[in-house]
């Protein structure tokens, strides 16, 4: 582990962390180009999915049933906490919320120019920025897919058992 990534790591406790999630949902925002409303990204739930991958290899096609068993039931502790979080970011002025009353999920974007412009470092982030890509490669539409096809596409496709998202 380099010492930047050791560094990163004292700063919260892991996947359950304001922080973490924050730093991952802004990273994930800018990295997708959703940064405005135009480019938002559809159902803020995903994220809840996604952070893991972000973090610990991109690929969800390079983990094992078991992994990803627990990386669904993980999702569904984070989405409670993106929630929260969403609301506190929204706050802040860092990111964008819209409410899609066709498909009732709720979207978001970055506001870029609210984000000092060293947290978005490609260098501090280049792991996680390298997993982004390789998830993006691995799930079409990252942005604009739904819920229920990400889920299906990560997990039921990999024989992981998934109840109604």
């Amino acid at each position: 582990m380099n010492r930047n990534a050791a560094k990163k790591r004292l700063m919260f406790i892991q996947k359950e962390d304001y922080n973490f999630l924050a730093y991952n949902t802004i990273i994930l925002l800018d990295a997708l180009g959703c940064t405005s409303e135009d480019k938002k990204f559809k159902d803020f739930r995903k994220i809840a999915y996604l952070i893991d991958f972000i973090n610990d290899g991109g690929d969800p096609t390079k983990f094992d049933q078991v992994q990803l068993s627990k990386i669904y039931s993980r999702a569904q502790i984070k989405k409670k906490l993106l929630h929260h979080l969403l609301i506190i970011l929204k706050n802040k002025n860092f990111i964008g919320v819209s409410v899609n009353s066709t498909s009732h999920t709720i979207d978001l974007w970055l506001k870029k120019p609210e984000v000092p412009e060293s947290f978005l470092d490609k260098h501090i982030f280049s792991t996680e920025l390298s997993n982004i890509q390789s998830l993006k490669s691995a799930v079409h539409s990252l942005r604009i897919v739904t819920i229920k096809t990400l889920s299906d596409k990560i997990f039921a496709d990999n024989n992981v058992i998934t109840w109604e998202v």
